[in-house]
């Protein structure tokens, strides 16, 4: 088993984020961690990656107890973060060459990812003159930096540009193809279509449900097209609805919509 989390718990002051997740990850697994905004997602790649402390639980990768072996559990990751955060002076290459030597590699996998990441034409530019989705490509080619067992990806795609993308897909295929570990959040239906194995549904800090297979991945994606763009029938049961409400209490449910 590449990724394990056994009853995981994490709360921050009085708010419980996760009550007790269970989850199991194994090489050539591309699990899409899907669910809320704030019902923990983020907060689990945190944990596993050990940027945030779990208040209970078990979390092991690779067999290593990350609790305990942390540094050495994270020698197996490469993690993109929702939003990559670099020295704005250092250039697109002088910032994957701290990496690289962080990580004691060389020169070779810094040319590896500038043209693996489609960042030839912004090699010299520095990180304050990237816009978003160039930003997020140089998060993307640092996480894969290092042949790590496990790749955690938050948001991958947020902000990418068609181009990006397909580049994304590809290096992600690539790597479960090559047997490594995947698990990444997202709210983008066509991420389950494109890089998924399997789907993990995450509500009041659990795994509620899980699936696999064509038939259940779709059925995820169809449930993440539906929270995203509604229906007409929604729309017009909304509208029903407003009518019979005072206008304080139609303007109060306009702003949440």
């Amino acid at each position: 088993m590449m990724l394990s989390l056994s009853g995981v718990t994490k709360s921050y002051g009085n708010r419980r984020v996760l009550g007790g997740i269970d989850l199991e990850v194994t090489p050539g697994d591309s699990v899409a961690l899907i669910g809320a905004n704030g019902c923990g997602k983020t907060t689990t790649l945190r944990c596993i990656v050990g940027l945030a402390r779990p208040d209970g639980g078990r979390i092991t990768v690779g067999g290593l107890d990350v609790a305990r072996g942390g540094a050495r559990s994270r020698e197996r990751i490469g993690y993109l973060p929702q939003r990559p955060a670099f020295p704005p002076t250092l250039t697109v290459r002088e910032t994957l060459t701290v990496v690289a030597r962080l990580r004691r590699l060389g020169p070779a996998a810094v040319d590896r990812e500038i043209e693996g990441c489609g960042l030839a034409a912004l090699a010299d530019r520095s990180v304050g003159e990237l816009s978003g989705g160039e930003r997020q490509r140089l998060g993307l080619a640092v996480a894969l930096l290092p042949e790590a067992d496990l790749y955690l990806f938050d948001e991958p795609s947020a902000n990418l540009d068609p181009y990006a993308s397909r580049l994304l897909f590809q290096r992600a295929r690539q790597l479960k193809r090559d047997g490594h570990a995947l698990l990444f959040t997202t709210h983008i239906p066509a991420d389950i279509r494109h890089l998924a194995t399997r789907v993990a549904l995450l509500r009041n800090g659990r795994i509620e449900s899980e699936g696999a297979g064509a038939f259940e991945l779709r059925r995820y994606e169809r449930t993440l097209e539906q929270d995203i763009w509604g229906s007409d029938e929604e729309d017009n049961g909304r509208r029903a609805d407003d009518s019979h409400m005072p206008d304080g209490r139609l303007r109060e449910s306009l702003a949440r919509a």
